[in-house]
């Protein structure tokens, strides 16, 4: 036997002694850390040991039988020779992480033809997770968005990496059903970033907030080549267990195990921005504001004179930013600056006037820069779950409610981070007790209620639509159990910076086994944030026809909620109904628990 021959022999012996012994090493998953499982875990999208892709082409099992054996399948398939090379370009994020593992080099996915392309294709030099603020008036969109960002160096080649649903029509019982029971056909893809940017903010009217991720080489290239396994895969869409969120956090437990915990729970987007800022992953935040946002934003500084005076300048391309040696106004620069793009974007403006007013304002912005990123922060507003115990009291009756609102927040809220003063009720449970009985007070299918300030240039209405059931009546009445569907529209002004106060009109249309009839309605209100962490709240409403008697019954209520901290509130309420049938005084306390 020639010296060659026996090194090659030698050498093929020790790679079959040493993958054999790691074989039988990870096989007993005695040198599993409880942080690599979670990332395994991730990698395989498994919860609860059970599979949340039932896609037969992303796990190796069929039928499922657990996390260990589905570990075992992939381990022989990466080490064996016949099913390595298939294996690399199916599985190439569990490929790297088995081959850092096992101390291996790192594979080589030449041979790959589409993976090799998309590697390509999709650089992955930085990544980001995106948030795009809520759409309240749209179903698919009305908790905001989270998805992925990955960048080359100089971001001069951007995708953005999305899961969502398509939700189309207005048949909301339909669409819940589906949502929560059958699932929806999700849709996981990969587009160019800029576009999406430019939907969100141009087309939509939401600001889009850059958490820039702190991540080294390996975890980036760990979760490029997980976006290429999720790739073609049936990942069926719920709203409660597997949307847009508990994807995206999904996606980045492969790198921080430890977001592996939160998965359990009924995720939204603003709930990943919250727990990926609980980490070290965070490096900064970018934000980047809607132009309807920024004409609010930065005017809410001035009078109306003063912005019809800016509103003047920049329509005739007159913009002035002579200061006479006094402190240059950066805000106004601002405020023109959004003024020229709104008007731009409305076709308002020719594109001369737009250049013309673009060259004097980047004249003056170019020595500084907005930070935007602290201003209404989304990752300072309550958690978007929360549970109450109330105690209601009047002169006919007193009972214990106990309310669940599962998603997402109440007019009650502290909203001072938010963008106007809005309520989204998406199956909102109360259950009554009293010394007679246990019985459902309400139901919320779906509600949504939002009083944003009337510009006179962005315009902006307020109002409310809600579909739901209700006990309804009164205690000096009786009960009126009835499903209703109530919409309201109207307008708001913010009469000072801590207050807003509105008024619309609207119709309640209620059905039960006695019939079917409208309701119009008539309403007024104020909010008002107090010093000490209070929020007061004052209604007024005239109803007519409420309870099917062609009477008319008049609403007044106030309620100071007093926040103890992000995830504690206390309300205190007092009503007032007059009607022909009905009069009587109501006093609430409510105790609410944020999660």
């Amino acid at each position: 036997m020639n010296l060659l021959s026996y090194i090659k022999r030698s050498l093929a012996a020790s790679f079959f002694l040493v993958s054999l012994n790691a074989y039988c090493h990870i096989n007993s998953l005695d040198d599993i850390s409880v942080s690599e499982e979670n990332q395994l875990r991730a990698l395989f999208h498994i919860q609860d040991d059970a599979p949340k892709i039932l896609d037969n082409k992303f796990l190796l099992q069929s039928p499922y039988i657990g996390f260990k054996q589905e570990l075992k399948n992939n381990y022989a398939d990466f080490i064996s020779e016949e099913t390595r090379g298939s294996y690399l370009c199916r599985f190439p994020a569990r490929s790297l992480w088995l081959s850092r593992k096992l101390s291996m080099l790192p594979p080589s996915f030449q041979h790959c033809e589409e993976l090799s392309r998309y590697l390509r294709s999709v650089p992955a030099d930085a990544i980001s997770v995106i948030y795009a603020s809520e759409n309240i008036v749209s179903p698919s969109s009305f908790m905001g968005h989270s998805f992925l960002k990955l960048k080359d160096k100089d971001d001069n080649f951007s995708h953005a990496v999305s899961y969502f649903t398509n939700v189309e029509g207005f048949n909301l019982p339909k669409i819940m059903f589906e949502s929560l029971v059958t699932g929806k056909e999700g849709y996981f893809i990969i587009s160019p970033y800029q576009e999406a940017k430019d939907y969100y903010k141009d087309i939509e009217g939401r600001n889009v907030y850059e958490y820039n991720l702190l991540l080294d080489g390996f975890e980036r290239e760990l979760i490029k080549l997980h976006l290429w396994e999720l790739k073609d895969k049936k990942i069926d869409y719920y709203f409660h267990t597997n949307n847009c969120a508990t994807l995206t956090l999904d996606i980045l437990s492969i790198v921080e195990p430890s977001l592996i915990k939160y998965s359990e729970e009924w995720l939204s987007p603003l709930d990943v921005i919250k727990y990926i800022n609980d980490t070290s992953m965070v490096k900064n935040t970018e934000a980047a504001p809607a132009i309807g946002w920024r004409v609010r934003a930065f005017g809410e500084v001035y009078s109306y004179a003063q912005r019809q005076a800016f509103l003047r300048a920049v329509k005739s391309g007159s913009i002035s930013t002579h200061h006479s040696g006094q402190e240059p106004d950066y805000l106004s620069y601002e405020y023109q600056q959004a003024l020229n793009d709104w008007l731009y974007q409305s076709e308002e403006l020719t594109k001369k006037v737009y250049e013309k007013n673009n060259a004097v304002l980047l004249n003056e912005t170019s020595d500084y820069e907005l930070d935007l990123s602290g201003y209404k922060n989304p990752i300072l507003r309550s958690p978007d779950s929360q549970l109450a115990i109330g105690f209601n009291h009047n002169e006919y009756n007193k009972e214990l409610l106990f309310s669940w609102l599962p998603a997402s927040h109440l007019l009650t809220d502290d909203n001072t981070n938010a963008f106007s003063e809005s309520s989204l009720e998406v199956l909102k449970s109360t259950v009554s007790i009293n010394e007679r009985s246990v019985s459902l007070h309400e139901l919320t299918l779906y509600g949504i209620e939002s009083y944003i300030p009337y510009d006179s240039i962005v315009g902006g209405w307020s109002g409310k639509f809600k579909l739901g059931w209700e006990r309804g009546g009164y205690a000096s009445y009786g009960h009126n159990e009835r499903f209703n569907l109530t919409a309201a529209l109207g307008m708001a002004t913010d009469i000072h910076p801590a207050m807003l106060t509105y008024l619309t009109f609207g119709s309640e249309v209620s059905a039960n086994n006695r019939g079917l009839w409208a309701a119009p309605q008539l309403e007024t209100g104020s909010f008002m944030y107090l010093a000490g962490g209070s929020k007061l709240r004052l209604k007024y409403r005239l109803n007519f026809n409420e309870l099917n008697d062609s009477e008319f019954i008049y609403a007044m209520e106030l309620t100071n909620t007093h926040y103890f901290n992000k995830n504690v509130a206390f309300d205190i309420g007092l009503a007032k109904y007059v009607g022909e049938q009905v009069n009587e005084s109501q006093l609430l306390f409510n105790y609410r628990y944020y999660y």
